[in-house]
This record gives structure tokens, sequence and C-alpha cells, in this order.
């Protein structure tokens, strides 16, 4: 199962933001843990409540950063993160169901490493890229 570690190279430079990606690479591992150990259903009730929070408040801090920095891809983030909202949905509804499989656990597992690979390490560190081409300096506490 994918188990990945969190290091400078996936910081955007907006704390709260970087703060709830190692949350999330924590989830992931979390479950790839429990399913190697064939404990992966226990972790989706867990998991799944934390996707959903995480998609409300994290996509919702990470676009106002956007929009207030003029991102010219916010739209294209809203986008994904709509994806990301309705494939959390679709697994809840699988788990309303079917209940907790090993086989949702894996599905979980999998959509999480596809979001880090594709949306965290290639779309979210291009809005940090961003921020230092414009010299944004952003406090710790945003």
């Amino acid at each position: 199962m994918t188990s990945v570690e969190w290091n400078d190279s996936l910081q955007i430079g907006i704390p709260l933001i970087d703060d709830q990606h190692r949350t999330l690479i924590d989830r992931l591992n979390d479950v790839s843990e429990a399913i190697e150990g064939q404990q992966g259903e226990r972790e989706i009730v867990k998991t799944l409540g934390f996707l959903s929070e995480y998609a409300d408040f994290h996509f919702s801090a990470e676009e106002k950063h956007m929009e207030a920095h003029e991102y010219p891809g916010l739209e294209l983030q809203q986008k994904k993160h709509r994806e990301f909202t309705d494939m959390v949905a679709k697994l809840e509804r699988d788990f309303e169901e079917e209940g907790s499989t090993k086989a949702l656990a894996e599905s979980i597992n999998t959509f999480l490493a596809n979001w880090l690979t594709h949306h965290i390490q290639g779309m979210d560190l291009q809005f940090g890229d961003f921020l230092s081409e414009k010299g944004v300096s952003l406090p710790t506490d945003s």
C-alpha cells in the first residue's frame, strides 16, 4: 500500500494549508497501515469523516488565498475540489450500501494517493510557485 513521508518539497508556503496537507498524508498512511494489517475496515468511518471536514475547511481556505492573490488557476482548482468532494460523497454512498469493506478501504487509499500525486504535488505546488514568483510572504498564522 501507499506510504508517504512529508517533506519540505510538498510545502506551498501557506502554513495552514501545508499543515492540512500533512494531516491528509497522515490519514493516507493510517489507511495504508490498517489495510496492510488487515484492519482497513476500522479506518473507513474515521477517514470518510475526516475527508468531508477536510474538503469543507481546506478547500475554502485554499481558494480564499487564491482569490486574494488573484491566482489565474482558481477556476481549475475549484473544479478539482468539486471532483474531490463528489468522490468523497461516492465513497460515503458505497459505505452506506456495502458497509466497511477491504475493497472500500483500498479505494480510499488509492484515491488519496492519486490526490497527493496529481493535485497536491502538481496543482497546489504550482500555486506555491505562483506565490513565490509574486514575492508573496504569508504570515505563519494564515
